[in-house]
C-alpha cells in the first residue's frame, strides 16, 4: 500500500510581494507546511508573511546585510538541523515560481506521492517562463491568473526543486546541484514569473537584482538592462497558457535573447546559436504553403 509523504516547503523571499501569495497558497494547497524566511524585503513581502504566519512552522528575517550568496547553504543547513527528520519530503521553489507534476492530469502533491513511492530520490523541473504583454488584463491582481503567454527555457541550468527529505544536502545558489539517488527520469514543470509588470520589470532589474552578478552567476540583469525595450514581449512572441491543456515543451522563443551569456558560456552560446537556427526554420516552414506533389 501506497503511503503518502509528509511534506515541507522552504521559501527564501525577496521583494516579490505581489507574488507571494499565490506560491504561499499552492503549496498550501499542495499539502506542505511551509519555511520561510524574508532577505530583508522593503515591498509588500512582510504583509503577506503577517497575513499566513499562523500557517508557517517558521517565519524568520534575515537582513540584507547576509550574503544572498550564502543563503541557499545557510537554509540547507536549517533543514538538516531542524526538519528533515520530521518530513518526508521536501520542496525548495523560488518566490516567484509555482511546481507542477509531469503533467496536469493531477495535482503536484499528487504527482510527488508517486515519486516518494518510487526508488528515486530527486525530481529536475522544465523551466517554463512565463513574461507580462500587453494582453495581460490588469483588473485580476493574481500574477499567476493574469500572465497567460510563455515558453520553455530549455538551456538554462538545472532546476532541482523537490527531493526525499533524508538526501537533503548543502544546497547551491538556484538549487541547480543534484543530490544523492537516482533523479526521477521524468521531468516536473514549474511556472516561473520573473517578469510581471512593466514597473515591476524596472525594479527587478536597476534595483532588486541590481550588482548582483558574481562569479558568472546573475550575469543576465546585468545584460538585461542594457536594452529595456527587448524586455517588452508581444504576446505573438510567445505561447498561450489556458490554465487546463498541457504546456508546449516548443520553445517559441529563445530566452538568451534577453538572458545572454556569462563570461563562461561559449558552449551555451553555440547550443542557442542552433536553437535559433530551429527555431528560424521552423518558423519558415509554418509560414510556407504546403503545395503538394
Amino acid at each position: 500500500m501506497n503511503s503518502t509523504p509528509r511534506c515541507l516547503c522552504a521559501l527564501l523571499c525577496y521583494n516579490d510581494g505581489d507574488i507571494l501569495e499565490d506560491v504561499i497558497l499552492h503549496m498550501l494547497k499542495n499539502r506542505h507546511d511551509i519555511v520561510v524566511w524574508n532577505h530583508g524585503s522593503d515591498d509588500n513581502t512582510a504583509a503577506i508573511l503577517d497575513k499566513y504566519s499562523s500557517k508557517f512552522v517558521e517565519n524568520k528575517y534575515v537582513p540584507r546585510t547576509f550574503d544572498f550568496y550564502n543563503l541557499y547553504q545557510e537554509m540547507s543547513r536549517n533543514l538538516i538541523k531542524n526538519y528533515i527528520k520530521l518530513y518526508d519530503w521536501i520542496s525548495f521553489p523560488d518566490d516567484d515560481e509555482i511546481l507542477e507534476g509531469s503533467d496536469r492530469t493531477k495535482s503536484y502533491f499528487e504527482h510527488l506521492c508517486t515519486v516518494f513511492n518510487s526508488r528515486y530520490n530527486y525530481i529536475q523541473f522544465n523551466n517554463f517562463n512565463y513574461w507580462f504583454t500587453e494582453k495581460d488584463d490588469k483588473t485580476i491582481a493574481s500574477p499567476t491568473q493574469r500572465i497567460r503567454y510563455y515558453s520553455i527555457f530549455p538551456d538554462c541550468a538545472p532546476r532541482i526543486r523537490s527531493w526525499r527529505a533524508s538526501a537533503t544536502n548543502i544546497r547551491t545558489l538556484g538549487n541547480h546541484n543534484p543530490l544523492a539517488g537516482e533523479k526521477y527520469p521524468v521531468n516536473f514543470n514549474l511556472r516561473h514569473y520573473p517578469m510581471r509588470s512593466y514597473d515591476q520589470m524596472i525594479r527587478r532589474i536597476k534595483k532588486d537584482r541590481a550588482n548582483l552578478q558574481r562569479d558568472g552567476a546573475n550575469y543576465h540583469y546585468n545584460n538585461m538592462k542594457t536594452n529595456i525595450a527587448k524586455m517588452l514581449l508581444k504576446p505573438e512572441q510567445l505561447l498561450y497558457d489556458d490554465g487546463i491543456s498541457e504546456l508546449n515543451p516548443y520553445p517559441k522563443y529563445n530566452w538568451r535573447e534577453l538572458y545572454g551569456y556569462g563570461a563562461r558560456s561559449s558552449r551555451l552560446r553555440s547550443l542557442s546559436s542552433a536553437f535559433s537556427a530551429r527555431v528560424r526554420a521552423a518558423a519558415k516552414r509554418e509560414k510556407t504553403p504546403n503545395l503538394g506533389r
